[in-house]
């Protein structure tokens, strides 16, 4: 598959087909992982989110007051997403 590569502000970008989001699983606001060979070729990998996002998120859970959990919930999933951007 072909792609252009455009400008975008200071930097350089690449528009994603649709099949290749797909068969990846990365969906708009996921946060990658973008490396370079020696060969010149670019690597690009969907981060996973890591142990410690998760051992916080059931940390939380364990400590969560049913009454506010609603709150508690929409709370933690915005530090989430600014923190490691849109989860799943």
């Amino acid at each position: 598959m072909i792609a252009t590569v455009s400008k975008w502000g200071n930097s350089l970008g690449i528009r994603v087909p649709s099949d290749i989001t797909a068969a990846t699983g990365i969906s708009d606001g996921d946060k990658v992982e973008i490396t370079s060979r020696s060969d010149g070729s670019i690597i690009i990998r969907k981060k996973k989110k890591d142990a410690a996002q998760l051992k916080a998120f059931g940390v939380l859970h364990r400590y969560a007051n049913p009454e506010l959990i609603p709150l508690e919930g929409k709370a933690f999933g915005m530090a989430m997403e600014e923190k490691y951007g849109k989860g799943k």
